[in-house]
């Protein structure tokens, strides 16, 4: 006879309800947002939580503001939502322009930033812009809220900082409009539905057309446990201005510094390739902006 289980699902309508659910029975609830990926590995018999906590009627985590200077992202917005936001545009571009190349136009209206870097994947295409906006992650739990740095956020494959107790609220990040410009290009097997085999997002502020970068950040995906950050591309970029043999110097920079390996989907050979590809690419384009 095949067993049966039942799944508990409850529907809070506020965080603090939320949280106090997870206060009473830790370890006992899975937490659900837009549910592209816990649906599937539920149907798929992957797991089979106990209980199912469903977020989608927390209003306070489907919000995008500024406040007290920081571009604040509810975990529930969507990938859809991200790219077409003006706020998010204006001083996240590269988050915006991730959100966009996100699974399909079905996966990018249900899939939130949330999910995306709760997953924990070293390929989640939301994490590395999220590292070039030195954003950092609101966890909240019985003991209150705290706000961990994002490239302190994931320690490994799947696996994050966050305790058991608590929950993935917010994201935030300086809300610095012009004055910091971000970008991000990936690499998969086709446009769409498709895992990246790498990415590459580049933020830096810059002193007027064709002048110094500053505060460089550049940031890699899909080439190591978790995202990283390429320390000696940065620093090469830092105070230096574009050019052809800048641009070529950040992109060998950027490809010694990937430790990618070979797998189904790529070979390391070609993800430290791309690696350099696209980083002159997102360079090349800066410099004729």
């Amino acid at each position: 006879m095949t067993e049966v289980t039942t799944t508990r699902f409850v529907r809070p309508g506020s965080l603090e309800e939320a949280v106090g659910i997870l206060r009473d029975g830790p370890g006992k609830w899975t937490l659900l947002a837009g549910g592209t990926d816990l649906l599937v590995r539920m149907r798929d018999g992957a797991v089979r939580p106990e209980g199912v906590i469903d977020l989608t009627g927390v209003r306070e985590m489907s919000d995008i503001g500024v406040v007290e200077g920081h571009v604040v992202v509810g975990a529930l917005v969507t990938h859809a939502r991200l790219a077409g936001d003006d706020v998010v545009r204006r001083h996240g571009m590269a988050l915006a322009e991730a959100a966009d190349l996100v699974g399909s136009p079905q996966i990018r209206n249900r899939g939130t930033l949330g999910g995306n870097v709760m997953n924990a994947s070293p390929a989640a295409d939301a994490v590395p812009p999220l590292f070039v906006l030195a954003a950092e992650i609101r966890l909240v739990g019985p003991a209150g809220e705290r706000w961990v740095p994002v490239d302190e956020f994931a320690t490994g494959p799947g696996i994050t900082v966050k305790r058991e107790d608590e929950i993935l609220a917010a994201v935030r990040f300086e809300a610095e409009g012009g004055t910091f410009r971000s970008r991000f290009a990936r690499m998969g097997t086709r446009k769409a539905l498709a895992i990246a085999k790498v990415s590459v997002a580049i933020g830096a502020r810059r002193a007027g057309p064709g002048g110094d970068l500053d505060r460089v950040r550049v940031a890699l995906g899909a080439v190591a446990p978790t995202v990283i950050r390429a320390r000696k591309a940065e620093t090469l970029l830092e105070g230096a201005r574009l050019s052809e043999a800048t641009i070529e110097a950040a992109a060998a920079a950027v490809m010694d510094e990937a430790r990618p390996i070979s797998d189904i989907r790529s070979t390391a050979e070609y993800r430290r390739e791309m690696c350099g590809v696209l980083t002159r690419r997102l360079l090349n384009a800066a410099e004729g902006e």
